[in-house]
């Protein structure tokens, strides 16, 4: 079985994160089948056979004119048996019908607005065969809800003292751990804010973007100890946004207590919402599994 994860999402790495998440559960699942990345160029591709495309408005938002974009070209060539659709359903508008395949849309905390459509490019429930709300209090046009999906899940935590040695940390250290995968400059400032809140604290930021140095911080690429959720058992404080990946992976995996989550402003998600509305909902699975077991059993 062939399966596409498209994604046109261009902010932090969370949209790829979510695709990674997938991969490992239908690792789990015993998926024998190929899973192929279809988006936007990003900077960390996490190990995924990533196919990057642009993403262009005025070509995907033209009947005539998105069979012969690079984005078709590329689904066409991976023949895919089912598209799973990241959220973002306009760039596919044109495509999917074209490409003759199911597809599965993937939908977390949205306005409304959302599933209206830009002008002349209404959304079309009919291109899915299923869409899945994949957060709680997901106001869209889905069939079915499951648990959010996580890129790790409790039983691939490491032991306490693994991060405190890789990072040299001694055990009577505060260790705090900055992680934040958003917009240029949203972890620097993240990490500049907790150096200024406890200065007596020992400090390490993880972010994808070039983080510029923090006074009293020690700054690492993210992908450095990727998937970072997996690491944090080792860290007394986390200070992170409150976007879908890094909240959802406090809630499952039992980070949440020791988070302090931070909302930033983002067109199509509400981080404030998900603090104030999520923070007592407790995961019973991981929808990573969910949807693996299904892509699985066909």
């Amino acid at each position: 079985m062939r399966v596409a994860y498209v994604t046109a999402g261009t902010i932090g790495a969370g949209h790829l994160v979510r695709a990674v998440a997938l991969s490992r559960a239908l690792s789990r699942a015993g998926f024998r089948g190929t899973l192929d990345v279809v988006g936007p160029p990003a900077a960390h591709v996490f190990g995924l056979s990533h196919h990057a495309v642009p993403m262009v408005p005025r070509e995907l938002g033209d009947a005539s004119l998105a069979s012969r974009s690079e984005l078709f070209r590329v689904l066409e060539g991976l023949a895919p048996d089912l598209v799973v659709v990241d959220l973002f359903w306009a760039p596919l508008a044109h495509v999917l019908p074209a490409l003759h395949t199911r597809a599965w849309l993937l939908v977390r905390r949205v306005p409304p607005i959302w599933f209206v459509g830009p002008p002349g490019l209404p959304f079309s429930r009919g291109c899915y065969e299923r869409v899945i709300a994949i957060e709680p209090g997901v106001v869209a046009p889905s069939d079915e809800h499951i648990e959010p999906v996580v890129v790790a899940n409790p039983d691939e935590l490491l032991e306490r003292d693994a991060l405190r040695r890789r990072l040299d940390i001694r055990d009577d250290e505060k260790l705090v751990v900055v992680a934040h995968a958003g917009a240029p400059g949203e972890c620097a400032t993240l990490a500049a804010d907790e150096a200024m809140r406890d200065p007596s604290a020992t400090i390490h930021a993880f972010a994808f973007d070039a983080l510029a140095p923090v006074q009293g911080v020690k700054v690492h690429d993210g992908a450095e100890l990727f998937p970072l959720a997996t690491w944090l058992g080792g860290a007394d404080a986390i200070v992170t946004g409150a976007g879908y990946n890094t909240f959802w992976e406090a809630q499952w995996l039992g980070h949440a207590s020791r988070a302090r989550f931070v909302a930033f402003e983002r067109p199509i998600d509400d981080q404030a919402w998900r603090i104030a509305t999520c923070r007592t909902h407790v995961p019973r699975a991981n929808g990573a599994d969910v949807l693996a077991r299904r892509i699985v059993s066909g």
